[in-house]
Formats: C-alpha cells, structure tokens, sequence
C-alpha cells in the first residue's frame, strides 16, 4: 500500500539546510596544568567520568585516579575534545579540540566540525622556544592547525568510523577511518576508560530534512576518509604492500523515515596497483611488475569481500589518455590473473566517462547506471525498523568507483547510484518517488537547477556536490571541478571556466604545497621518518631486546653482481649463468656502471639500455630457475636490477628507490647512485649501486660523495617525495658498485706484485700469493680509511683474494701500464643491531668486455618475520612493567 502520495516541503528552511552553527567550545575536558602533570576531568554532563586523568609529563604515563585534582593554585582551561598526544619531532604535545561547530545530530547524538585546536606542551614552553629546533616545531604546529580543520569530525556518543551496519553488530571502532589512532594507541595500552579520548574521522558530514505528506525525512551523507596510505595528490598513488590505497573513501547515505532507518554505501579508492604520478610534468608510471602486485592486489579485495561481501568495480578512466589507458590497462591485467581467487565476487566495467559524455552530455552517463539497476538492486540496503529495532536488510554488495584521483567522475557517478538506491529505498517505505518526480530520478539529477522545483532534488545534488567539493580539498587542495555539473545539471561558461581555474591551483598546490602538507599529514599518522616519541622509543627499545620472542627467522642468499661495463653493448646472446650468475640465489642483484658512456646518452638517459639489460638478465636467469621480476632503476648510465624466485614474491614488499647525482653540483660527468630497498618479511634490506669520482688524486671526494649518498638518498624533498627509512635505518646495507678507491702505490709496483702473484698461483704457492694481496691491501684507500670515516666503518668486506679490477687494456687481461692497478669495484656490507650475514664467496670474473672485471659475492643474510599474537604480548607486558 503506498503511504503517501504528496510532497510537501518545510517551509521554514528552503536552502541548502547545512546548519550555520556558531563555532563553540562545548568545556566537556577541563585540563589543570601542574608543572609535573596534567590533569584532565570531564564537565559530567557529556561525558561521565568518576576519575580524573593523570598524565605524567617526565614520561608519558597515564592513569586514573579517584577524587578531585590537587586544590594548589594553577591554571586550568576548558577543551571540546582530547584527541590524545602528538610528537612533532621531537616533542611531546597534548592535541586538544578548542572550538568546534555542531554540524548535526544523530540518534540524539551531537556532531561536530572541528574548527580550532590547541597544543599544550609535556615540556616547558620556554624550554621548547629555547631548542634549535623551535621554528620547525612552530612551523609545523601552525601547518596542523591548517590541516585539522578542513572536514574533521567528532562526536561524544556515536562512532563516526562505523556505518549503520557495523554499529549494530557492535563492531569495535574502524581504524582504517580513525584519524588520530597513531595520537592515542599508547594511551590505550596503559588501559584507561576509552571514555577520554574522542575518535575523529576526515570527510565530509552534513545533513538536511523535508516533510512528505507532513512526516519528516531526515537525510544524512557521511563520508569517510582511509588514513591509511593517505596523503596529498602526488604523493599518495595506487596501492601499498598491505592493500591499501590512495584516497580511499567509505560514503555512507542516512536516511530516517517513517520510523524506518536506510543505510547505503558506497566506495571510491585509487587503482589498486603500484603506480604514481611525479615531477613537474606529472609523468605516470608503472611501479612494480604484474607479479609482484598480485599479492597486494589479493590483500585489498579481500578487505573488501569481508567488508562487504561482493564488489563491482566501476573504472570511468579513459582509455585515449595514454596514462589513463597505462593505469587501466594494469587493472585489467590484475582482475584477470587474479579472476580465479576473486571466485565471480568481484566484477569489473569500464565506462569511457569522458568519452561517452562528451560535448558536456553528462545525461549520457544514465545508460550505465540502468545497466547497474540490478545489480544495485541485488545489492540491496541496510534497512532497520526503530519502533523494534529490527533489521529487515542489509547491503550485500557495494560499488567500487574510480578515476584517475576519485574526485571528480566518481562523485558524479556515485552521485547518481545514490539517487537509484534513495529510489528504491523509498519505494520500500510505501512512496513512489518516481511519479511524484513525473520522471526518473537519475534524469532529474540532469536537468537544469533553474528549473527544478522539488526541493529534494536541489538539497541532494547540492549536499553531494559538498561532499565532492570537500573530499577534493583534502585529496589536491581545491574544489571539484565537477561540482557544477552535480549541482547544477549542467556545465556552462562559470563551469567551465571554474574547471579551469581549479585545475591550474591543482597543478600549483602539487608543486608548491603538496610537500608541506603531506609531511603534516605524516606527522598526524606517525608516519614522519624525523619524529622521535621519546615514550615510544622506549617502548620500541625494550621490544627489539625481545625479538626473539616474537619472530621466527630464516636464512636468505643474495647474490651481488657489480661490473663497470665501460659502454659495451653486451649482445643478447651472451651467456650470463656461464660467466658471472653462477649460483642460484634466492635474490639476485646486479648493479652495471657506463651502461652509456657518450654525452648525448647520458643527457637523454639510458632507459633503453636499461631494458636490453633487463631483457639479457631475465633470459638467463629464466634457464636458471623461475625467477621474477622486482624492480631495476638507472641513472646516468648506471643501472640496478633486482630478481627473485618466484616463490619468495609473497615475501618481498615495500620496494622503493632512490637516485642521487654527484660530481659538479650534482648535474655534470656520470657519478652518482642507485638505490633499492625493500622488505623481506619484515627485515629491512637496502642495495646502493655506486659510481664514485675516478682518480688517484680524489679520495676527498669519493668520501664526501658517500656522505652525500648516505644523508641524502630517502631524505630529499621535492615533488612527489616524502621523508622515510634512511640508509641506516635498515637492516642491512649492501654498498657496492665501482667506488674508484685506489691502491696509493705507483702502477710499476702493483703490476709487479700481480705478476709475482700469477706465478705464485701456477706453481700452487697459495700462502706465498695471498701474502702479496695482503701487503697490496695496506695501501688500499678503503682499508686505510675505514676507521677514521664514519661511513665506511658501518661496512664490512670479505677478504680480497682475487687481482686488482681495474685498469686493463681494452679487450685484454693485460693491465694498462698508465694507471696504478685499483680494487676499484667492491661489495661492502652493513648491518644493524641483531642481525647477521656471512659471505659464501667474493670474487672477479675474468671477462674482458671492459676495463674492468666484474665482481660478484654470494652472502646469506638472517631475516626475521614478526608474529603478529606474539608480538602484542609482548608489547603488553611491557606496558604494564612501564605502568
């Protein structure tokens, strides 16, 4: 029986209806300031609360106690919210909500907009100001400021990070949406009332009602952004190891009638594959192989299947944009190679947005959407009685929506797919939406703002084109370009010229301002790299003293190659496995130098002798065994390349580079490095593939450039960088390449001393042959220089038996009576505390492609995989030792 059949309008409020709340401080925590202590207690009218907080300003404890603070004379303040302690650097600060704006309420529960916070320092404020590090904290203080207020959300009693469904089922908060979780895990650890700190998401909230015949329909849209793998536009791309990805947004729409409660929901996220967007011309590229994306890609979906259920993913890239079609084109490729594990859970449609509503036809977008009808209604919605509190349905599926940065085509989309379910939703309510419309909803979505009377139709597309907007502030720093359409229906002259005005601030934010607000948004989530929580870190140091107890370890061999090719063009012919692969490592790393010699090619780059290379090694490593693909990066003319067995790819994650340039200001000759590191179960390996400044004369230099690799490499800022694990910071460090340090002797007496130790080897006189090698080794820079350098001493090296690599006449074994004969090429190692590597063997190669030998080492190394159950033992037990 339909309920109702007219539409009638409050009259009291005809706009938008998004309440203009004067900002507030609601006083629901009083904070006393004690010179050791803070002590917080609540107003007990928001929150009840029978104790009052104790934070221990020397340490970090927290604890709870019974009675009123200390009645001796201080200072106390009033706050809206404690979101817990934030470290910025390295100073702890309590991170309260001063002001705040009531944007709504729901089930009888408040909702607010952050509007201003408050840093209260564990240390003295003229100690802080008094650190050389007083501008930078001020700095990033105010950056927090600018960031916290642009969509945060809090409220006392409903949990904004868990939609309808989840909060029925009594799920515990979300952490994927729980913005300051990294501010208050430690708190949690020490175990008091969870009532102190208050949860915030980032993402848009707003609200709106009308009456239908005279009842009141309340409309809600939350959405809520992942803070994880979360950041600004170029510096946040793809998917991570773990399966997240970049701007990764659960959309919840709320609708109250008739006693009745809808939930529907809706995703956006980042093409589920490695791949980013950097520089100043926003090159897009691949950043992992097909193979070694799979097991993150599994990760994700399957997030999604437990989350829920089923998945249709919708791809509304265009396939003519070559890095669209690029990206497009890997998510395919995923979905196929991945069919059988997704078991017909998760489908794929592509739909050419721009193509196929070109010359501003965004009505031409409705096809889809029809052919999504039964799908959308299979998927169904949450639908709960109130008078019962029953659940008659829920949501059986969702839709996954994606662009190139799920902004602007995605919100127009889901825009229309929330319309369809409103549709549905209603009609289960006993209204038929559609005849009161005289048309379908989706096509009233198109039609000319101007035109439309029914009120509902302007507050939906107007509170959609909010959201839009806001998620687009946050993601690239301005508005959707896109917001017109959904608000208006149409894309006219203001439209058109607001797309354009909002695409150039884009490209401006990305090379001027998205730095500074990633590296705000790492040093919300913990994620800085220069953050040091002095309570944290002891909390870290007691766990690492106990690794043994939660990791099991395994032995891995890696094989290293090094070979100055001097600009040779090594034919695919050549046999690899016979001359220098010649063990079957579980990782195999090759580092080349003077791939390309010429001018020209290094001014142009050596990315195509970076492929024949790449093409040459996994020929030969394919007769060898199955290996796969991991990661290669040249520069300059030198070249990195990484394999593995193709059963260890599950266990290689978080592969990253970077590059540094040395010689004359960085920019001129052919020095420089190459960097790779990346994870292997959870121990932390970095490969560094030098080419250092040649010469008998620039030992200064070689050092200074090692200083310059090992400060600088994982540290530089610039467009699409952020600051992560540096050099030491991993576990092991494998330095190697041609390091050009030289034997400070004249090249007669080197020469002298490899004949006599070629003579020695063909009358088997071993002992006699090593002797020379040795005294050779005390003139050798690196062993001259290893302790009194700080660089060189974190590296060991195996002992040298084999000849000087370095200078030999073209094509011949006979060095070139010019230069003093060098260990030029080399592989070094470093290690940190609690881990162990052993060489199997290191030695030359004698092939005379060039004039040098290659050099290669086989050395295992221990890793170590973490237990995640035995791990949070552990780390509870030292909680409450510490507390």
């Amino acid at each position: 029986m339909q309920l109702l059949t007219s539409l009638t309008i409050n009259t009291d409020n005809k706009s938008t209806q998004a309440k203009s709340t004067k900002n507030q401080n609601t006083q629901t925590f009083k904070v006393h300031f004690y010179p050791k202590q803070y002590i917080i207690e609540t107003n007990q009218k928001t929150i009840t609360i029978d104790k009052h907080l104790i934070i221990d300003r020397d340490n970090g404890n927290l604890y709870e106690k019974d009675g009123p603070p200390p009645q001796s004379e201080h200072q106390q303040m009033a706050f809206s919210a404690f979101l817990g302690t934030i470290y910025i650097l390295d100073k702890p600060f309590l991170l309260l909500v001063d002001e705040a704006e009531l944007v709504c309420t729901i089930d009888e529960q408040d909702i607010f907009q952050i509007s201003t916070v408050a840093f209260l320092p564990y240390e003295p404020n003229e100690k802080i100001m008094q650190s050389t590090k007083a501008n930078e904290i001020l700095k990033m203080i105010g950056q927090l400021r600018k960031l916290l207020i642009v969509g945060f959300y809090f409220s006392y009693g409903y949990d904004l990070t868990l939609s309808k469904v989840k909060q029925k089922i009594e799920e515990k908060t979300e952490e994927k949406f729980l913005w300051n979780l990294n501010l208050i895990r430690n708190h949690l650890k020490q175990q008091i009332d969870r009532k102190w700190l208050t949860n915030i998401i980032q993402g848009f909230i707003n609200y709106f009602y009308l009456y239908i015949n005279g009842k009141k329909l309340d409309f809600y849209l939350m959405s809520r952004r992942s803070c994880k793998r979360a950041g600004t536009r170029y510096n946040a791309r793809g998917i991570d190891d773990d399966g997240n990805v970049a701007n990764f947004v659960e959309t919840e729409q709320i609708i109250y009638y008739n006693n009745h409660c809808c939930s529907h929901l809706q995703v956006r996220g980042s093409v589920p594959i490695f791949w980013n967007q950097r520089g100043l011309m926003t090159e897009t590229k691949l950043m992992r192989s097909a193979d070694l994306t799979k097991n993150a890609f599994k990760k994700h979906f399957k997030t999604l299947l437990e989350d829920y259920s089923r998945v249709i993913c919708l791809n509304l890239m265009a396939k003519k944009k070559s890095a669209e079609q690029m990206v497009t084109e890997g998510f395919e490729e995923q979905i196929k190679l991945n069919s059988d594990e997704l078991n017909g859970n998760v489908k794929y449609e592509w739909f050419d947005f721009h193509h196929e509503c070109k010359n501003n036809d965004f009505s031409q977008s409705n096809p889809l959407i029809r052919k999504l009808l039964e799908h959308i209604k299979n998927f169904g919605f949450y639908l709960e009685d109130l008078k019962t509190k029953k659940v008659l349905s829920v949501q059986h599926g969702i839709f996954r929506t994606n662009c190139m940065d799920c902004l602007d085509r995605t919100n127009f989309i889901q825009t229309k797919i929330a319309m369809s379910v409103f549709d549905l939703s209603t009609k289960q309510l006993g209204v038929d939406f559609q005849n009161l419309l005289k048309m379908s909803p989706i096509e009233a979505l198109d039609e000319d703002s101007s035109k439309i009377t029914n009120y509902f139709i302007q507050y939906f597309k107007n509170i959609w084109a909010d959201n839009g907007d806001m998620l687009s502030i946050q993601y690239t720093g301005t508005g959707s370009t896109h917001t017109n359409i959904t608000r208006t229906g149409q894309r006219d002259i203001t439209g058109t010229l607001d797309h354009g005005s909002k695409s150039l601030w884009r490209f401006l934010y990305q090379n001027f301002g998205d730095n500074d607000k990633q590296e705000t948004i790492d040093i919300l989530l913990g994620n800085h790299a220069d953050i040091t929580a002095s309570y944290s870190k002891q909390i870290d140091q007691k766990l690492k003293s106990r690794f043994q107890e939660f990791c099991s370890f395994s032995e891995r061999s890696i094989l290293v190659v090094t070979w100055n090719v001097g600009g040779q063009r090594v034919p695919q012919s050549y046999d690899l496995n016979k001359q220098i692969i010649d063990y079957s490592a579980d990782i195999i790393v090759i580092g080349l130098q003077e791939m390309v010699t010429s001018g020209t090619g290094l001014v142009v780059g050596s990315s195509s002798y970076l492929q024949d290379w790449d093409k040459l090694i996994s020929n030969n490593l394919r007769q060898r065994d199955k290996y796969i693909y991991i990661k290669s990066k040249e520069l300059l003319g030198m070249g990195l390349f990484i394999y593995a067995k193709e059963r260890f790819q599950d266990r290689i994650t978080k592969v990253s580079y970077d590059t540094i340039k040395l010689g004359f200001l960085g920019q001129i000759a052919n020095k420089g490095a190459v960097v790779i590191k990346m994870l292997i179960d959870d121990t932390l390996i970095c490969f560094i593939n030098c080419h250092l400044e040649h010469g008998q004369k620039s030992l200064s230099t070689r050092l200074q450039s090692l200083k310059d690799i090992h400060q600088n490499i994982f540290n530089q800022i610039g467009i699409g960088k952020k600051k992560e694990e540096k050099i030491e910071q991993c576990d092991y460090r494998i330095l190697f390449g041609d390091l050009n340090f030289r034997i400070n002797l004249e090249a007669e007496q080197v020469i002298t001393s490899t004949q006599r130790h070629k003579l020695f080897i063909e009358q088997s006189r071993i002992h006699e042959s090593k002797e020379i090698l040795q005294q050779l080794q005390k003139y050798d820079e690196i062993i001259i220089n290893r302790e009194q350098n700080q660089y060189l001493k974190q590296y060991k090296e195996a002992e040298i038996n084999f000849l000087p690599t370095y200078k030999f006449e073209p094509y011949s074994n006979t060095y070139d009576k010019l230069r003093t004969p060098s260990w030029t090429d080399r592989i070094l190692i470093g290690q940190n505390e609690h881990c162990e590597h052993k060489y199997q063997n290191y030695k030359s190669h004698d092939i005379n492609y060039s004039d040098h030998r290659p050099v290669s080492a086989l050395i295992n190394v221990k890793t170590r995989k973490e237990i995640a159950e035995k791990k949070a033992d552990v780390i509870s037990s030292i909680y409450k030792t510490e507390s």
